[in-house]
């Protein structure tokens, strides 16, 4: 595995605690309603890529939908797991899903390809493709900006962890060359959206169908 990811992971696994005391009610409920909404088969899984502690992918379970959950970081997984034992969370990587091609209705990715680099996004999105159905949904959420940075971000964690920022415009280039559809894309502030104990920082997000 690259380092800069390896790193990224060990700064999870050292404080899960952490992660989930600061982000355990930003769930962008907004655009997990419209995500349901535009599945276009409820009966095969949803797909919560970079699951974390599960917060998320609880809520798609409550609403009746089939969910896996899947994280690299063995800290926040056995949070998952000891939060929600009845779903399925497994150890996997977004770049290299162990899933069947074909075999997914939609894909929720926040705040996790923010960790990869360009050429390490361009190959999950290419696993995105293959497991999705036809007419498949993707998720897919950043931090707005530009260049890569490795630093400590108190708010969530103790240790350094690698970001790579995107713009509306750089971000639509990597998903347009992976041949998903763009379908809506635009940013909000964390600030605005969560409240004035949140960081002034934007995220862009992204709604993309196979």
């Amino acid at each position: 595995m690259d380092d800069y990811i390896t790193r990224t992971l060990s700064a999870y696994d050292s404080n899960p605690e952490k992660y989930e005391d600061a982000t355990k009610d930003m769930t962008p409920m907004e655009e997990l309603k419209a995500f349901i909404q535009v599945l276009p088969n409820k009966e095969l899984p949803v797909l919560d890529a970079g699951c974390a502690f599960g917060r998320d992918t609880v809520l798609f379970a409550e609403q009746g939908l089939k969910t896996l959950g899947v994280d690299m970081s063995d800290g926040l997984l056995k949070r998952a797991k000891v939060l929600y034992p009845n779903l399925s969370f497994q150890k996997m990587d977004v770049r290299n899903l162990k899933l069947g091609d074909n075999s997914i209705a939609g894909i929720w990715c926040h705040a996790t390809l923010l960790h990869l680099k360009n050429e390490d996004i361009a190959k999950a999105l290419q696993e995105f493709i293959r497991v999705l159905i036809p007419k498949g949904v993707v998720f897919i959420s950043l931090k707005e900006g530009t260049g890569e940075e490795e630093f400590v971000e108190k708010f969530s964690s103790e240790s350094a962890r690698f970001y790579k920022f995107q713009t509306v415009e750089s971000i639509s280039d990597l998903i347009n060359e992976s041949g998903l559809t763009i379908t809506k894309i635009y940013t909000i502030n964390e600030r605005q959206r969560w409240g004035n104990d949140k960081r002034d920082l934007n995220w862009v997000y992204c709604f993309a169908r196979k």
